[in-house]
């Protein structure tokens, strides 16, 4: 099993192929959360094996979520983090794809309001 922390949420290192294939995906996952959600992870923990790919990702809500749970929505929050991954799925699998050469067929996601934690398991394509 390969496995990476990152607690920096620059989502640098995704280009270096010679980094380890966990730290590329963490890094991919940072960017893709940045761009798609404006903020990203806090830290990122990534387990690489078999064909499977598990990301727990801590930290990270936004200030419009922290002030909805704060309302008593955490129901809302967690309606809206189900429809991100869903939308985010389709752009975490091309580029994680592209920086392993591997292809992803999956991707499954929750989260979690407390502790705050999101959990991404991507599937991949068995090797020939």
């Amino acid at each position: 099993m390969t496995e990476a922390a990152t607690d920096a949420t620059d989502g640098e290192g995704s280009g270096d192929r010679e980094a380890p294939p966990a730290q590329r995906i963490s890094a991919v996952i940072i960017q893709t959360y940045k761009a798609k959600f404006g903020k990203g992870p806090e830290n990122i923990r990534v387990h690489l094996t078999g064909d499977t790919v598990m990301a727990l990702l801590r930290g990270g809500f936004s200030v419009v979520e922290e002030s909805l749970r704060a309302a008593g929505q955490a129901e809302a929050v967690r309606d809206q983090r189900r429809v991100f991954g869903d939308m985010v799925a389709p752009a975490l699998a091309e580029a994680i794809t592209e920086v392993i050469d591997r292809e992803v067929v999956a991707v499954l996601a929750d989260t979690s309001q407390d502790p705050d934690l999101c959990v991404i398991v991507l599937v991949l394509a068995p090797r020939d």
